[in-house]
């Protein structure tokens, strides 16, 4: 910290130059009024004019030059000691990003990637009391679907509610759901604030590591969740009443597999975590505990402290001693 980081107004600092400044200008005018005293008196100047001393001159400079720099300092209004407020501790303000892609119909993770993405909101939604969570969703294009709120039984109602039809466009852009969860803090003074990608990875517009290192910047740590597997999965659709496999212009059946590397380094990028969902274990949960409620605490809780007093009023009063003190000098001179 700083030493201007101890005023409210610290942007008044440049007033102090006033002080040398003076001091300057005073100095010039008590030395040509010096030569015109001893022009005009000669050498015995001292002896015939009353009060004619140097040194209780410069006492004088001396007391008016401190009051003007106590009295810029007053202005600037320092702060020391301890007041009566306190900070108190707030939750966090969680973005999950969603991936509605068709990818995530995939079956490798039961009952379907989407699902368990769905029942790991849930159960985060149950655990997390006192923080606001938004939704984001997002396949080729993304969209906010709740803003932070607490309401966490509208969160979950809508969270259910997602799937590949939500957002027209398809494909995976990791980058623009990052984006729109960026926005969807803008404006908003809550607690810690932290993103959740729960999505198979497979950024097929190749920018969510840029946006990721972002979010890193302003200080908002990415944790991905990862669903799906190394080896892959076919994705069902339907179509005309029956299930059938999505396949690629060939003909072939296409296997959707976890991007883990990609996934990965946008987690480290923002000091994130990245994990994978396992078949029964409450990944979304256990990132919650470990790593968010963690990031809380260290923000808000450790950060509970006692607000410093504007403590104007003491270079006020000093000030205005040493004016009177000049003052009294003046009068003794006379």
């Amino acid at each position: 910290m700083s030493l201007l980081d101890q005023f409210v107004r610290p942007d008044l600092a440049p007033l102090l130059l006033i002080v040398p400044l003076a001091g300057l200008l005073l100095a010039v005018i008590d030395r040509w009024r010096r030569r015109r005293v001893r022009l005009t008196l000669g050498p015995r100047a001292a002896l015939l004019i009353p009060g004619f001393s140097r040194a209780r001159r410069r006492t004088g400079r001396f007391l008016f030059l401190g009051a003007i720099c106590l009295l810029v300092i007053a202005a600037m209004q320092p702060r020391w000691g301890s007041g009566a407020g306190t900070i108190a501790p707030r939750g966090a303000d969680i973005v999950i990003c969603l991936d509605v892609s068709r990818s995530m119909l995939a079956r490798d993770v039961a009952p379907s990637r989407l699902l368990r993405a769905k029942r790991e909101i849930r159960a985060l939604a149950g655990r997390a009391r006192g923080d606001r969570l938004g939704l984001v969703v997002f396949a080729g294009e993304a969209r906010l679907l709740v803003p932070l709120t607490k309401d966490r039984r509208a969160f979950v109602e809508l969270a259910d509610q997602a799937d590949p039809l939500i957002v027209p466009r398809g494909g995976t852009d990791l980058g623009a759901a990052l984006l729109t969860a960026l926005s969807a803090f803008s404006g908003k003074s809550g607690g810690a604030r932290t993103i959740v990608l729960l999505t198979d990875g497979d950024d097929l517009e190749g920018r969510g590591l840029s946006v990721a290192k972002t979010c890193g910047e302003r200080g908002i740590p990415v944790h991905a969740v990862g669903f799906g597997s190394a080896r892959g999965a076919r994705i069902p659709v339907t179509e005309a009443g029956r299930e059938v496999f999505i396949t690629d212009p060939a003909g072939n059946e296409v296997v959707s597999a976890l991007d883990d590397p990609g996934l990965r380094r946008i987690a480290d990028s923002t000091g994130g975590k990245f994990t994978v969902v396992a078949d029964a274990r409450p990944t979304l949960l256990e990132l919650y505990e470990d790593h968010i409620t963690p990031l809380v605490r260290r923000t808000f809780l450790a950060a509970e402290r006692r607000e410093r007093e504007n403590r104007f009023q003491w270079p006020l009063l000093l000030a205005f001693v040493l004016l009177l003190s000049d003052l009294v000098l003046c009068a003794k001179r006379s």
